[in-house]
């Protein structure tokens, strides 16, 4: 059985490529990286590709080894260094700008190695998913790439890890230099704010004559269309300088207050900042917003009650959002080059839970629908509602890991595999399976049938699923027979069709008593019984003679009957046999 999975799952791989670690994985790196060059010098010797691929090929094999030749070299970042003694605040300011893009590097990092995570995930499907006939076109392509993606993510995380290092020693060294930085008077900083504000305002106005001048003119030619966008753009400049220099008062009037631990400062200038970056544009507002996020995380650091403070004000809800998605799109692990996040896990677990919700629903719904009697037989109702349910479950599951980006060829080889395993561990249970889903097709066997096997095996059909089916006696004794031994075996429905049957009453007389006698006195007296038979013309009642012998004479009264009446087949031969021996043996009179 091993051995015929083993070969089920090499057969299925055998169509697909695999990734070539050579070109980024061992010692001997460019040594294979001129075997390759080799080969595409050889296919254009030989004419065996397209030109433009060979091109294509040519140019990422250089990009890959210029890549391999650096991969060790890492950029230097100057250090912060403060004096001994008193720190003046602009130092202090200058610091806190080299941690915040410190921060915003890191966060570029973290972006680029997921992007590279799932360029590498993307090409490893594209790879596998080549066939014999497409191999050769622009698989040499994909492995080079692949390895160029490889190579660059390895440096990305060493790269990381190096500025992270950095940040959280850069970092310390910052907080710690607080209580040494001199800062100026909150008067002379509120004056430089004022003067800033004066500015902006100038600058506003320039932009809202600027917004006129361009609305007052109906058709604006290309010339004055330019002007007006280089107009824009400066004025858009110079707001942006003028807001970053009254953010870095904000900035210094954060600090100081946070040195002198006065937390209604603190916040009124965070409330300020947070207001002044959004006036920022977007690409400035980017290379703030770090900062910010520093002031925030080191004020909850200085008080338990500024942190819960914070929490409330804009900024400080966003800082939340925005440490929120880094922790859930924070990769737990990664699987054939898929990286997988909370985030991810959470989605994948969400789909399933709405395909549960969908499933249970649609299982109500048949159940309320046959409950209306629309559906009359429960087995049916039950196999519509399971299967449904099932498929409802199995869709979403596959749904939910196309979502997460799992590669739909590698889950189809492993769940054929174990089919395959089920399929000869499970043959009896599948077998079952597959006729009780013909008897519920072809209804040759329903809940309520009065059914025969053999003389043993007589009663009512209790209950049907697809695994076996159970028969209630007239003692009340219920036997499960699986579905496979009424397929090999026969068996007899009596009330399949049709709503009488046949019955033979056999009985025996002395020979030397006539025949028409006997059969007028019991036909006679069945007519006179409350017995219930049929007296239809086609259906009346009759005796015929089994047998002779000797001493006797053999009959059969055959007399039709309700099919109901044969469900306890001894109990109806019991009530007319009663009749017979009281025509045949009346009662002496004493």
């Amino acid at each position: 059985m091993q051995k015929i999975i083993l070969f089920f799952i090499i057969v299925l791989n055998s169509w697909s490529a695999t990734i070539d670690t050579s070109f980024y994985q061992g010692e001997n790196i460019p040594l294979y990286y001129q075997q390759v060059e080799k080969d595409i010098n050889g296919s254009i010797h030989h004419k065996l590709k397209n030109k433009k691929i060979i091109t294509l090929e040519q140019s990422t094999l250089q990009k890959l080894k210029e890549f391999y030749t650096h991969k060790d070299d890492f950029p230097t970042i100057k250090t912060i260094h403060f004096p001994q003694q008193k720190i003046p605040e602009q130092v202090y300011l200058s610091a806190l700008w080299k941690i915040g893009d410190l921060s915003n590097k890191l966060q570029q990092l973290q972006t680029k190695k997921k992007e590279f995570q799932e360029n590498l995930f993307d090409l490893k499907n594209k790879i596998e998913k080549e066939t014999p006939t497409s191999k050769g076109k622009t698989l040499l392509i994909d492995q080079m790439q692949y390895a160029f993606y490889k190579l660059s993510l390895n440096k990305i995380i060493k790269t990381h890890q190096l500025y992270q290092e950095l940040f959280d020693k850069e970092y310390s060294k910052f907080k710690t230099a607080l209580k040494r930085v001199a800062f100026t008077k909150e008067k002379h900083s509120q004056n430089i704010i004022k003067k800033i504000e004066q500015k902006i305002d100038t600058l506003q106005k320039k932009d809202l004559l600027l917004t006129i001048d361009k609305d007052s003119v109906p058709i604006n030619t290309d010339k004055h269309q330019k002007q007006i966008q280089k107009h824009e753009k400066q004025i858009q400049q110079e707001t942006d300088e003028s807001i970053t220099k009254k953010l870095n008062t904000h900035f210094l009037l954060a600090l100081k207050a946070l040195q002198q631990k006065n937390e209604k400062i603190f916040l009124k200038t965070i409330e300020k900042i947070d207001q002044d970056i959004k006036q920022l544009s977007p690409n400035n507002r980017k290379k703030i917003l770090p900062i910010s996020k520093l002031l925030l995380d080191f004020g909850e650091e200085k008080s338990d009650t500024t942190s819960t403070a914070i929490a409330s004000t804009q900024i400080g809800f966003q800082n939340i959002l925005d440490t929120l998605d880094d922790f859930t799109n924070k990769t737990l692990f990664v699987y054939e080059e898929k990286a997988f996040s909370i985030q991810t896990i959470l989605t994948f677990s969400f789909i399933l839970f709405i395909g549960f919700v969908i499933a249970k629903i649609y299982k109500n719904f048949v159940d309320k629908f046959r409950r209306t009697n629309r559906i009359k037989s429960l087995s049916v109702a039950r196999m519509i509602a399971n299967s449904g349910y099932y498929l409802i479950i199995l869709g979403t599951f596959f749904i939910a890991l196309r979502t997460i980006g799992l590669d739909m060829h590698t889950i189809f080889i492993v769940i054929g595999a174990i089919l395959l395993w089920l399929a000869f561990g499970l043959q009896s249970f599948i077998s079952n399976y597959a006729i009780g889903i013909l008897f519920k097709i072809d209804r040759s066997i329903r809940i309520g049938d009065h059914i025969e096997l053999d003389s043993h095996t007589v009663g009512d059909v209790d209950d049907m699923n697809f695994r076996s089916i159970t028969i209630r006696s007239s003692d009340n004794i219920r036997t499960t027979i699986p579905n496979s031994r009424l397929i090999s075996d026969t068996f007899i429905n009596h009330t399949l069709e049709g709503e009488s049957r046949r019955l033979h009453v056999h009985f025996s007389a002395n020979k030397h008593i006539p025949y028409t006698k006997i059969e007028q006195q019991i036909l006679n007296a069945l007519k006179q019984s409350n017995l219930k038979y049929f007296k239809q013309h086609d259906k009346q009642p009759h005796i015929i003679i089994v047998d002779i012998n000797r001493k006797i004479t053999r009959y059969a009264l055959i007399v039709w009957v309700a099919k109901e009446s044969t469900y306890d087949m001894s109990l109806i031969q019991s009530e007319f046999l009663k009749l017979i021996h009281q025509v045949l043996y009346p009662p002496k009179e004493p």
